[in-house]
């Protein structure tokens, strides 16, 4: 390289770190519109039965932040008591945050008594108005799937005609339990199912059976693609384990599939394993990503036909919009991100990706299920054909992220003690050890790999994960995610630059 071109990276390295740099914080009045004690401040301020004394505000807590094009849309929850009383009562808010430039002016509003069903306020002090939360859209299926005898008749009725092999499958009992909800969009329900006396329940029957539903049509890919899958040698795999899909229901969007035992998953593995510390703990967890690459890598072999492809271009493109998006509302972070994505661009474009394999698509240590030794993998909403980096540089950045974790996220608890600047890089060369390890099992297990394109992928959804921050108002997981990055690109010569 000239030194014209050496001069050249390291002006597009300020640029980029530049850039980053105002990444980094949020604005003040994105913070304040999350912060618990901030919001009690101006609501006990602006609201007439809090600022009376009529009522004492207690807890204030937001929830479901989302970047909807314009602003930022989501719940708030005021938890509040009548003066000299210990019980207390909840109202349930949903609000819209707005740029201040936005309503600059707009003098302070609140219309009706506190508790109506036509309550609405705008709050000067945090750019937020504010309205009575709406009901929840409850999925079409819930309230069939939750019920013991409609799930009985339903899960026998949908598995007999899914599955051949269960035609003459007879429940006589459905035991629901609600796994995983999310209001008006998806839910994960496990069932634990009774049969007549001497059925030969272990040999051919499931004990257990997983109904997931969908709001959109990913479920139909989900069932098509596990059921290529099952289809498959990897079915019998001694690698990993995958689920048997048994049904799905295009009307409801609803697909039943058989269980995966789990002890724990490889995130919590990873949140536990860096709070210890110990070496004994680091050993465990290398000895699961060992078998998690070697699952990974079955399942890359797998030679089965899938209707999506997915590449590059596709998660750019996505980056691009989300920065577009979010440019209308912060201008400044257009012209902040584009130095490192055309950075990033440049990269991908001078190298050559692997053949396109059978990909999970959202392959993250979530998806990973460790039990008695044996580990399996869910969620194939995505299956796509990719190339490997695509998945094992997502996989990659989520083990990262999950490992230098200091605060909450994703409702892991992170209890460990504050780690001094030495402590915190010594932890992150330690997992980059570890994902290193990763990559060799892979490539000892199937075949050699670019890994620069891994690192690359790896690199985007760091950024992907920054944006989100953003778009969700994700004030101190901002921290720990720039942390990773700002270190992940000069340990991998993205950036030249410390």
């Amino acid at each position: 390289m000239s030194k014209t071109d050496r001069s050249l990276d390291q002006e597009q390295d300020i640029l980029i770190w530049e850039g980053l740099e105002i990444f980094r914080g949020l604005p003040n009045w994105m913070m304040a519109a999350r912060d618990p004690e901030r919001i009690c401040a101006a609501l006990s301020q602006a609201i007439p039965e809090f600022r009376s004394g009529q009522l004492i505000l207690r807890e204030c807590d937001s929830s479901n932040i989302r970047y909807k094009g314009k602003n930022w849309q989501g719940f708030y929850e005021l938890t509040f008591s009548k003066p000299g009383e210990s019980e207390t009562s909840t109202i349930h808010l949903q609000g819209i945050l707005s740029t201040p430039r936005v309503h600059a002016g707009r003098p302070l509003l609140v219309e009706n008594a506190l508790g109506s069903n036509d309550w609405h306020a705008y709050i000067p002090a945090l750019n937020l108005e504010l309205w009575n939360k709406e009901p929840e859209s409850v999925l079409s299926s819930l309230e069939l799937l939750i019920d013991p005898e409609q799930s009985r008749e339903y899960l026998m009725s949908r598995i007999r005609a899914g599955s051949p092999a269960y035609q003459d499958l007879q429940i006589q009992a459905s035991h629901p339990r609600i796994a995983r909800y999310k209001p008006g969009s998806r839910c994960t329900i496990v069932y634990h199912l009774d049969y007549l006396p001497g059925a030969n329940v272990h040999q051919r029957w499931p004990e257990l059976v997983v109904a997931k539903t969908y709001r959109k049509e990913k479920g139909q890919n989900a069932y098509d693609s596990m059921r290529a899958l099952w289809n498959s040698p990897l079915s019998s795999s001694r690698a990993v384990k995958i689920a048997e899909p048994l049904a799905y229901d295009p009307e409801m969007k609803v697909m039943i599939q058989g269980p995966i035992r789990q002890e724990k998953t490889l995130k919590e593995l990873t949140v536990m394993a860096v709070k210890a510390g110990a070496p004994e703990a680091y050993a465990e967890l290398t000895e699961a990503m060992c078998k998690t690459a070697r699952g990974l890598a079955a399942l890359h072999r797998t030679d089965i036909e899938l209707g999506t492809v997915y590449g590059w271009q596709d998660d750019e493109k996505q980056v691009r919009e989300s920065i577009d998006e979010l440019s209308v509302s912060v201008p400044s972070l257009g012209l902040a991100a584009y130095p490192l994505l055309e950075r990033l661009n440049s990269l991908e474009s001078s190298s050559d990706p692997d053949p396109l394999v059978c990909s999970h698509g959202t392959f993250r240590p979530a998806q990973v299920l460790l039990h008695n030794g044996d580990i399996g993998f869910i969620d194939f909403d995505s299956c796509c054909k990719a190339e490997p980096a695509k998945d094992l540089g997502l996989f990659l950045c989520a083990f990262l992220r999950a490992g230098m974790a200091t605060v909450k996220f994703d409702d892991i608890e992170i209890n460990s003690e504050p780690l001094d600047e030495a402590a915190r890089l010594a932890r992150f060369e330690r997992l980059i050890a570890v994902s290193e390890t990763f990559l060799d099992e892979y490539e000892r297990s199937n075949k050699p790999v670019n890994r620069q394109r891994v690192a690359l992928f790896e690199a985007l959804e760091l950024f992907i994960l920054i944006l989100h921050a953003w778009t969700k108002i994700k004030v101190r997981e901002l921290r720990d995610i720039m942390y990773v990055l700002e270190h992940f690109l000069p340990t991998y010569k993205i950036l030249n630059l410390k």
